[in-house]
């Protein structure tokens, strides 16, 4: 699975899952964060891409380092990606079996 990078949606993911870790709203964290909700919210779905200055103010609202929010978008491209290869492999067994 080497090769496998990060997309907005997976770093929303992750931003998404630290906030509800946190049982923070999205305005709450938003707020802390300097930044407008809807803002976050499209961070959170994956439709914005934040620049390094939103990440750390996102970062030090939540407490985390930077690298962890990275990493942590890294491991979700990993787990998506093998998610998709396991259907695939299902889809082919099935087909076989037909």
């Amino acid at each position: 699975m080497s090769g496998v990078g990060a997309t907005s949606r997976d770093l929303g993911v992750v931003i998404r899952r630290a906030r509800r870790e946190r049982h923070l709203s999205i305005e709450t964290l938003a707020f802390a964060a300097d930044m407008h909700p809807t803002y976050l919210s499209g961070i959170e779905r994956g439709i914005r891409n934040p620049t390094w200055v939103k990440l750390r103010s996102l970062a030090d609202a939540l407490q985390v380092p930077v690298s962890a929010i990275v990493q942590g978008a890294e491991d979700e491209a990993q787990v998506q990606q093998a998610t998709r290869e396991a259907r695939a492999r299902v889809d082919a067994e099935r087909r076989a079996v037909a």
